[in-house]
């Protein structure tokens, strides 16, 4: 890749997110979940909520990663009234997060509906900001947590909106906790959680990422609706788009923490996910406004990178793909292998190949960019003849740019 083209691309792609957090203690003064924070829009404005709730879910789990912002730990969530009746698709697993909806939502049959859909899901439900009232009584048979903005009640009222809560077996979240008064009360009240500034201010996480491409987002969301479309194509059409292929590697690797073997490919990920979470995932990142203008003659180098090294590395070539895109990924990002390896997630094989060229995968990729340097001692060092992977490289670059340009609207 020229200077000229990874400069413009930098300019272009990457931009800066930042996810707020305060945690949440149990009554030993332990670290229990995190609360992520956001800002919505003035006046209620549901669209506004929509893009802060999703901006907020991308920052957080395809950036960052769950095991960065809480450490493994559950995330509260505040989701908008379109999260929770489904019209926006949550791409998030059940057991990482708890969806809150706060008691200024209107109830109805299909937020109702929505909510039990949530719950026979997996999820945990929490309502925020209760304060008692008849009107969220079918709420609390759903919820397994009440937060309770203990500032906002007199002392008389507490234990009486207390007492409704605990009778629907919830879990107690005092929220507002700004004095060691303040908490002791609501300790002697039996909650069981506690949030507030006298325990912890709110934090902010701040990252660099590469942001996915409208063009490609909006091409695979029609594309997935057919479930016969080859695995290949859709791992090619994903792989034009660096934001998109490091965002779908960190959430898949995320999933399979659970799993004995780790995420090693993009194609791996693909399957991982399924068609209706890498559909959410598209959705997400579209509502969320962090697509960009899709900028094809950009990025066909990372492409090329990506299909030589697969070609070359013909025991490893689904690994050998995919750190050739992550590699053309550190470029974007100015050349920062590490951050790109632990952005993306990627496990300890995938991580030696791309970052110390360890087995025929990272063999491969530095051939390639030996290749890409016009240094032909380098790449024989590799044990690659440079016939070999210079004749790979064209085929590479000739695929790629079609595969590019056909992205391109007409």
């Amino acid at each position: 890749m020229s200077a000229t083209t990874g400069q413009a691309a930098r300019s272009d792609l990457v931009r800066r997110t930042r996810v707020g957090r305060q945690a949440i203690y149990d009554a030993q003064r332990a670290v229990a979940a995190y609360q992520l924070l956001f800002r919505c829009g003035a006046g209620g404005d549901e669209a506004a909520g929509d893009l802060a709730t999703s901006q907020l879910i991308a920052g957080t789990f395809g950036t960052f990663g769950l095991d960065q912002i809480s450490n493994g730990r559950p995330v509260f969530v505040n989701f908008t009234r379109a999260f929770v009746t489904g019209m926006i698709p949550i791409p998030l697993e059940p057991d990482s997060v708890v969806v809150e909806i706060l008691d200024s939502m209107a109830l109805d049959r299909e937020l109702l509906l929505g909510l039990r859909a949530l719950k026979d899901n997996g999820f945990r439900i929490a309502i925020g900001g209760y304060h008692g009232d008849v009107a969220h009584g079918a709420i609390l048979e759903l919820v397994d947590f009440v937060a309770i903005e203990v500032g906002q009640l007199t002392d008389n009222a507490l234990p009486e909106v207390v007492g409704r809560a605990r009778s629907a077996g919830a879990t107690l979240l005092a929220t507002g906790i700004e004095d060691a008064a303040t908490l002791q009360l609501c300790l002697a009240q039996g909650f069981e959680l506690f949030e507030g500034g006298h325990l912890q201010r709110p934090s902010v996480i701040e990252g660099r990422t590469l942001s996915p491409m409208q063009l490609v987002c909006v091409r695979l969301l029609n594309v997935l609706s057919d479930p016969e479309l080859p695995m290949d194509q859709v791992e090619h059409m994903i792989g034009t788009d660096p934001g998109l292929v490091m965002r779908l590697l960190r959430t898949a690797n995320a999933a399979s923490s659970g799993l004995r073997s780790e995420v090693t490919s993009l194609r791996q990920a693909i399957v991982l996910l399924g068609p209706r979470r890498l559909r959410a995932w598209v959705v997400l990142t579209l509502i969320e406004g962090g697509a960009t203008r899709s900028k094809p003659d950009e990025l066909w180098a990372v492409l090329a990178r990506a299909f030589a090294c697969q070609k070359l590395a013909t025991r490893e070539r689904d690994l050998a793909y995919t750190i050739g895109l992550l590699s053309g990924c550190a470029d974007l990002l100015g050349g920062d292998v590490a951050e790109v390896a632990t952005t993306s997630g990627i496990g300890s094989q995938a991580r030696a190949a791309l970052m110390f060229g360890v087995g025929e995968a990272g063999s491969a990729l530095a051939a390639v960019r030996a290749h890409e340097r016009d240094e032909v001692d380098a790449i024989t060092a590799t044990g690659f003849a440079p016939f070999d992977v210079s004749r790979a490289y064209l085929e590479s670059l000739s695929e790629s740019l079609s595969i590019v340009h056909s992205l391109t609207p007409n």
